[in-house]
């Protein structure tokens, strides 16, 4: 008896994404650096524990600047 080993589509998509299997050019790949620098630029240093980091990063400075 032969067993199948199919995967299903979100299995799928968080293999590639763990591991980037994704081509360069490829829109998935765009995704995925978008989600890295959102992460880099949006995440409050407090978040993270930074002890060398200070104020609320970029979300708190454009807050401040609307208010």
């Amino acid at each position: 008896m032969k067993m199948s080993r199919a995967l299903t589509w979100p299995l799928v998509i968080l293999w590639n994404a763990l591991f980037w299997t994704y081509d360069r050019a490829t829109w998935q790949y765009d995704l995925m650096v978008i989600a890295i620098l959102a992460f880099v630029w949006l995440t409050p240093p407090t978040w993270l524990g930074d002890p060398t980091a200070s104020g609320e990063g970029l979300v708190g400075w454009v807050l401040t600047l609307i208010n």
